[in-house]
């Protein structure tokens, strides 16, 4: 005898399409700061971050954003300093400029591809990927590397 199957066992039993994983936003990977520069930095989409790692950062200043002639700088200290930015300045381009230890951009990194930001004249210096899970290898070669440097 032919076993038949009710309506619910039907539709459990058929092929559920997989749906995509929303992709995150990166900002969101990026950390905490006070209030006052996460107002000042708002506006800034994650195309225009960089994140900068260096063997020599003092630790002082951890972020930058440059625009419109203008340099603002948030010290560690929760600080927040504006000056005129001269126009020989090395930053061709409007951007917020994160300054962080490869230990942490290896964090952002595994869950949000890097890659190099050509053209900024400053070594070392990424941005987010323009897909989530892009090729990391190279990256995570050199961040590994700048790690070794920090320590």
């Amino acid at each position: 005898m032919a076993q038949q199957l009710d309506l619910v066992d039907f539709i459990a039993g058929l092929p559920m399409p997989v749906a995509a994983a929303p992709q995150a936003n990166p900002l969101d990977l990026l950390p905490r700061r006070p209030t006052a520069w996460e107002r000042l930095v708002a506006h800034v989409p994650a195309e225009d971050v960089r994140i900068s790692v260096s063997s020599t950062w003092t630790r002082v200043v951890v972020e930058q954003l440059r625009e419109d002639g203008r340099g603002d700088l948030l010290f560690a200290t929760g600080k927040i300093r504006s000056d005129d930015v001269p126009p020989d300045l090395i930053w061709p381009e409007p951007c917020r400029l994160i300054l962080m230890t490869a230990a942490s951009a290896i964090r952002i990194h595994e869950r949000w591809c890097l890659e190099e930001a050509p053209g900024t004249g400053l070594t070392n210096t990424f941005r987010f990927a323009q897909q989530q899970h892009a090729d990391r290898a190279t990256v995570s070669q050199q961040l590994h590397l700048l790690g070794e440097e920090q320590s």
